[in-house]
C-alpha cells in the first residue's frame, strides 16, 4: 500500500470500480453519499488514527497502512449496506484490532526467525511532539492503560466508545484510565526531598 498523505482526500484502490458498479445498478447518488461520508471520516480521524497505531507500537508505514485498511474497510461494509451507528468507535475499533492482529503476526514471525537465526533487532523512533508531551510517560503504561489514556485523551471517545473499540465494559474503561492517570501521577511528581525551585 501506499504510504497515508493526509489533507489530499481520501483515495482508496477499487472506489471507482465500486462506483461503476453500483451506478450502473442506479445508485449513483448513494455511492457519492458513502464515498463522502468515508471522505469526511478520513479527513477527520485519520491522524488520530494513525497516531493510535504508532502508540500501540506500528511503525510510520504500518500505522499508515492501518488506517488506509481502516477507511477501505470501511467503504466495504458501507457499500454493502451495513449500517454504522457510531463511526468513530467502529473506526478506531477496526484499527486496534488491525495493528493487534500486526503483533501477533510478528511474533509468530520472530519465534519462526529465532529458531532459524538471530532475533531481529527492533528500532523505535520518537515523533517530535513526544519530546514536550505526556506522551513518552503515557507510552510506558501497561497496554489497557495506554490505550484507554490515548483513545480518551487524544482521540476524545467516550468511555461507552472505548469499550467498544476494546470489546471491555464502558466502567472497565474507566478503570483503566484512573489506574493510568494514577501511574502517571506517581511517576511524574517529585521525588521525596527535591524541591520545586
Amino acid at each position: 500500500m501506499r504510504p497515508l498523505r493526509f489533507g489530499r482526500g481520501l483515495r482508496l484502490y477499487g472506489m471507482e470500480m465500486a462506483r461503476t458498479i453500483v451506478a450502473s445498478a442506479g445508485g449513483e447518488a448513494e455511492v457519492e453519499r458513502l464515498a463522502a461520508l468515508v471522505t469526511v471520516q478520513y479527513e477527520r480521524q485519520g491522524r488520530i488514527l494513525w497516531g493510535l497505531a504508532r502508540r500501540l507500537g506500528a511503525n510510520d508505514e504500518t500505522a499508515a497502512d492501518v488506517v488506509q485498511e481502516t477507511h477501505v474497510r470501511l467503504w466495504r461494509t458501507l457499500l454493502d449496506g451495513t449500517h454504522i451507528d457510531d463511526l468513530d468507535a467502529w473506526t478506531f475499533r477496526v484499527a486496534y484490532r488491525l495493528v493487534m492482529d500486526q503483533h501477533r503476526l510478528g511474533r509468530r514471525i520472530r519465534e519462526l526467525a529465532e529458531r532459524f537465526s538471530e532475533p531481529p533487532t527492533l528500532t523505535i523512533s520518537a515523533g517530535i511532539d513526544d519530546a514536550v508531551s505526556l506522551w513518552p510517560a503515557v507510552d510506558r503504561l501497561p497496554e489497557r492503560e495506554r490505550v484507554t489514556m490515548y483513545l480518551r485523551f487524544r482521540a476524545d471517545l467516550s468511555f461507552d466508545q472505548i469499550a467498544e473499540v476494546m470489546g471491555i465494559s464502558a466502567a472497565g474503561a474507566r478503570t483503566y484510565a484512573s489506574r493510568g492517570v494514577e501511574r502517571l501521577r506517581v511517576a511524574l511528581s517529585p521525588a521525596e526531598g527535591e524541591s520545586n525551585a
